[in-house]
């Protein structure tokens, strides 16, 4: 090290040298986003401070030649310069060569200055990227979890999302969509996704992948999203498993999933799904059997929950109305893709569970709301499919079970049903009259 970089160090804060290494990770970052990561609280009260303070450091940092200033439309962002790649060196002693085992060979251990600029009509999309691992951040997840930017995923050689994000047993691929990729590039986008499922990679991979396809950048985005989906459908659904997961949505809502979805596990708090669980247990008197402990009765297909109603001494299913009382159940909230595939491929799981039982499971789908499930099965073509069901917590805590259970027909309208046979339909309205017939 020389005596340069030695005196600059001397003079720079933890904090300081903490916030280059940030600008290291994410490859670039804004004024804003370095105030929050790192000079928004006060050391001595941990107070809220002013940015004022970040923009002197910044200030010092570009003086000292340790940052430079990048203009692209109407975005500042700050790249480490060759000086300051020479600090995070020293301080965070990453090495000069390290060995590739996947690859077999010996490459440098850090990147340089150069390696990291970004093409200025790529900065929105990398600082949205960045901006949403801020976001997770503050969150405060109270467990570990490590984060990759695209430049440093090492792990997968068959697939590059735009970061990865560690955690539990999953690794969760982030897709920042800036709502400017045709629908032909994003089926292109789902082929890579195809060849990697279908890579040794992904079948000896250790953890569960999630992708997470953020839609930013478009003030229409609910469209876009439906687009999205739709080319999901199109060309990457058969090949999704229990393995595999999508979801595509908002930041906002996102990291509303991530924090109800996947916190909960470890307090057991997702409110959704104990309401769900209490409700089919306490109000429907059915025993639950987790799906993930007897996937290999559903071909190797996991469901959320296995339920059925047994007789007084609980060795036989209940028959109700000449039907055998027992159905598969998933959740359908933050409209995981998941169970879209499990949807159009229910045929094929009853042909294996009837070679197996000589008869058919029914399918029921949990939803968030009656309009969320009409517009995700519209969009995918999958309205009207045999033996599956629909319902929502406020039907299950209001009606009884045939009368919370319900199907769409083509033109949208909402039947359910007499009795527990879910053989005799009952109309009650059409889906753009919902709210009217609730209010009834």
């Amino acid at each position: 090290m020389s005596n340069k970089i030695s005196k600059i160090i001397k003079t720079l804060s933890q904090r300081d040298v903490d916030a280059l290494k940030s600008i290291y990770s994410h490859r670039c970052l804004t004024l804003n986003q370095i105030y929050q990561l790192h000079y928004s609280k006060s050391l001595r009260t941990n107070e809220d401070v002013s940015d004022s303070y970040c923009r002197k450091k910044i200030t010092e940092l570009i003086g000292l030649n340790l940052i430079e200033k990048v203009e692209y439309a109407d975005i500042e962002v700050y790249f480490l310069t060759p000086s300051g790649i020479k600090v995070i060196r020293y301080c965070f002693d990453l090495p000069t060569n390290i060995y590739d085992s996947k690859r077999k060979v010996v490459k440098r251990g850090y990147y340089r200055a150069s390696e990291l600029k970004i093409s200025g009509k790529y900065i929105n999309h990398q600082v949205q990227t960045n901006q949403f691992l801020i976001d997770f951040q503050a969150l405060k997840p109270d467990f570990y979890w490590k984060y990759f930017d695209e430049k440093y995923i090492s792990r997968f050689s068959n697939i590059r999302p735009d970061g990865l994000l560690s955690m539990f047993d999953i690794d969760f691929f982030i897709e920042m969509d800036m709502g400017t990729e045709s629908k032909k590039q994003l089926l292109d986008k789902w082929m890579n996704y195809r060849n990697f499922l279908n890579s040794r990679e992904y079948q000896y991979s250790e953890k569960k992948i999630v992708v997470l396809f953020i839609i930013e950048g478009t003030n229409r985005k609910e469209a876009r999203i439906d687009l999205v989906r739709h080319t999901i459908n199109e060309g990457l659904l058969d090949k999704m498993d229990s393995n595999f997961e999508i979801y595509v949505d908002t930041k906002e809502n996102i990291l509303k999933m991530l924090q109800v979805r996947y916190f909960s596990i470890l307090n057991n708090s997702n409110e959704f799904a104990n309401k769900s669980k209490k409700l089919l247990t306490d109000k429907y008197d059915f025993h639950i059997t987790s799906g993930e402990t007897i996937k290999n009765l559903f071909n190797n297909t996991e469901y959320w929950a296995y339920c059925r109603k047994k007789n007084p001494n609980g060795n036989n299913i209940i028959v109700e109305n000449n039907k055998v009382q027992e159905y598969v159940f998933d959740l359908y909230q933050f409209s995981p893709m998941s169970v879209i595939k499990k949807i159009a491929y229910l045929d094929s799981n009853n042909t294996f569970f009837k070679s197996k039982f000589n008869r058919e499971l029914s399918y029921v789908i949990i939803g968030e709301s009656e309009t969320q499930l009409y517009h995700n099965l519209k969009i995918m073509d999958l309205l009207v499919i045999n033996n599956v069901y629909l319902t929502t917590l406020d039907r299950m805590e209001k009606l009884p079970f045939h009368k919370a259970l319900f199907q769409f027909d083509f033109l949208g309208n909402i039947h359910s049903f007499t009795d527990n046979g879910l053989e005799e339909r009952c109309f009650e309205c059409n889906i753009s009259d919902l709210q009217e017939w609730w209010q009834r």
